[in-house]
């Protein structure tokens, strides 16, 4: 099997690379930096240059998975013409791609729970109603139906994954990076966004790549959608502790109270359809948070 990672660089990205080359699996990637990190076939990103067009006409992929893209909701909101450049006109592109050099590839596009905004109830089906309430939702609900015209209208098989609080080591990015972070200093209070009780959803990176594995060999591909998450809700406060006592750090939290604009309140997946595929959630929050202390003590 041959498979392109577009953002292989990125968190999710180099962590499907990890392990698709253990499946055995020829691994293209394609990102922004000049030089890959990973021991695959790599093609540095160049608009200008339409990278992504020659990788399609040289190469014959059976899997083409989109973890690229801008995954910031705040950058969002303070600069959405870059948020829909970089979310959704690149994912019509590849899909474009696609359709002129690689029609029979089967593309995997992976979108965000955030086009869920602040759901009417929990947990969240994928039938559920979408409202979402920054750029970054809208921009991944447009590639979402992006996806779906390719499938319509020229046979593009893809499927369609809503990951909800994705974390693990290699992420250099919210909240949890954010605490390290400023554990660092000598305040005993460590201040942060929110009121703690805020919820998620947060499923490991693990599991994430399990998941869509199981996705791209199992389903049909016709731009169905796939809650990807462990299913169980977690308050923030309950979790930001958690890491500070596996970081052996002492510090009182004091959340501020102000939030974020586009960032919703709780959030808890209905994760039935990825059950039905033989998916199980194999790492529970309390691993998870160890795994990533290890690793956050080693940067």
């Amino acid at each position: 099997m041959k498979v392109l990672i577009i953002g292989s660089e990125g968190f999710i990205g180099s962590h499907l690379i990890d392990f698709f080359l253990l499946k055995g699996f020829e691994v293209i990637g394609v990102d922004l930096l000049e030089q890959s990190r990973l021991p695959i076939s790599y093609y540095q990103l160049n608009h200008e240059h339409d990278t992504l067009s020659v990788v399609l006409n040289q190469h014959s992929f059976d899997y083409c998975i989109n973890a690229a893209g801008n995954g910031d909701v705040n950058l969002s909101v303070s600069n959405p013409e870059q948020d829909f450049k970089s979310n959704t006109f690149f994912t019509f592109q590849i899909l474009e791609g696609l359709r002129l050099y690689n029609a029979n590839c089967k593309f995997l596009y992976i979108s965000s729970a955030a086009v869920y905004g602040n759901p009417e109830k929990l947990p969240i089906s994928e039938t559920d109603s979408v409202k979402p309430i920054s750029p970054y939702g809208w921009h991944k609900l447009l590639s979402e139906n992006i996806c779906k015209e390719y499938f319509e209208l020229y046979n593009i098989q893809s499927a369609i994954v809503r990951p909800f609080s994705v974390y693990g080591p290699g992420l250099k990015k919210q909240i949890f990076w954010d605490v390290f972070n400023k554990s660092s200093n000598q305040d005993e209070h460590l201040e942060l966004w929110g009121g703690g009780q805020e919820a998620r959803d947060f499923v490991f990176i693990d599991d994430l790549v399990v998941a869509i594995d199981l996705i791209l060999s199992q389903t049909h591909l016709n731009a169905e959608k796939f809650n990807i998450a462990s299913g169980e809700m977690t308050l923030i406060n309950d979790a930001v502790n958690l890491l500070l006592k596996n970081l052996d750090i002492k510090k009182t939290i004091v959340f501020n109270g102000q939030t974020h604009k586009g960032n919703p309140i709780q959030w808890k997946a209905n994760i039935s359809n990825l059950l039905n595929l033989g998916y199980k959630p194999s790492v529970k929050i309390e691993q998870g948070i160890s795994n990533l202390a290890v690793w956050l003590k080693s940067q």
